[in-house]
């Protein structure tokens, strides 16, 4: 009896030594100060230089289309390992003119935990319903990205759990994710009750830890299960046509971290026919969009900090 209680969990904070590599190796102190020194200049070159192309390109998009839905699908606030505030990145969402945003700060067990998102979207909740901007109040959806054995996954519910009165669920849902490290197929199950949707977000994309899952993963796994798949990153420098491949919902975003790449690679859908992102993705009617590139240069060599 005693031995067995031995080879229990007996706190939390436990994390199985095989599982020790999945946690990102990237949050230690000099990254922390690269991601200090890069930030005065990311706010420079987002206000003096990309904010007015950005909103430009946005307008005459919606000229275009004036019935275009549009916004950034994949961003991280300071309740991650962002370097900005959830009320500057939906200030900013909202004077570029996009008409949504999606904030997927990280659910990375042992590190990033469910309560850490819960208050990113209280925060979130609270500052749209005290919108004081002159600008309409932007649109946002609660989500998170969630690290598993197989590569991160975007998870994106209903806007009503945007609200401090059932955000609450979301942490009964998904803390099981705090310490242990799954497989995608482990979580998408529990996204369905919330009327949500997931993403795979930057695919094919290595890193020391699972990261971007394969093309050939996804095919031979989440077929009829998984519901989009980041076709464009400005973030991370690339365009392809992966949902097609797939039969997946395109999806166009930054993965941005420093309030700089947002709005530069959107996910589109026409409001005339959808009243939400989440139904237009899962009716795969989006289309990914680039909006801004100018900076795809000075990003290959910034990339290392992105």
């Amino acid at each position: 009896r005693s031995h067995g209680h031995m080879n229990r969990i007996t706190t939390p904070k436990f994390i199985q030594k095989e599982q020790r590599h999945f946690i990102p190796s990237d949050g230690g102190p000099w990254f922390a100060t690269k991601r200090h020194m890069a930030k005065p200049f990311a706010d420079l070159t987002a206000r003096y230089f990309l904010d007015s192309r950005i909103r430009k390109n946005i307008t005459h998009l919606k000229n275009e289309q004036p019935d275009l839905i549009l916004g950034e699908t994949h961003c991280h606030s300071t309740f991650s390992d962002g370097s900005h505030s959830v009320q500057n990145i939906l200030k900013r969402a909202a004077f570029l003119g996009l008409d949504y945003v999606v904030i997927t700060d990280h659910l990375i067990p042992g590190k990033f935990l469910i309560e850490t998102i819960v208050a990113s979207l209280k925060e979130q909740a609270q500052c749209i319903n005290e919108w004081d901007e002159t600008t309409k109040p932007i649109k946002a959806y609660p989500a998170f990205e969630i690290s598993t054995m197989d590569g991160h996954l975007i998870i994106i519910l209903d806007p009503e759990y945007l609200s401090l009165e059932k955000v609450s669920d979301i942490s009964l849902q998904f803390s099981d994710f705090d310490y242990q490290f799954v497989s995608m197929l482990d979580v998408i199950p529990r996204i369905e009750p919330f009327g949500g949707i997931s993403i795979v977000p930057h695919p094919e994309k290595k890193k020391t830890h699972p990261f971007g899952a394969s093309i050939k993963w996804v095919k031979e796994n989440l077929t009829g299960l998984v519901d989009g798949i980041e076709d464009i990153s400005s973030g991370h420098g690339y365009q392809e046509s992966y949902s097609q491949e797939l039969g997946l919902a395109s999806i166009g975003s930054s993965d941005d971290h420093f309030n700089l790449l947002m709005g530069t690679a959107v996910t589109a859908y026409d409001g005339n026919i959808h009243s939400s992102l989440i139904s237009a993705v899962k009716s795969r009617q989006t289309k990914a969009l680039s909006v801004e590139n100018s900076l795809q240069h000075l990003l290959k060599i910034a990339r290392c900090v992105i």
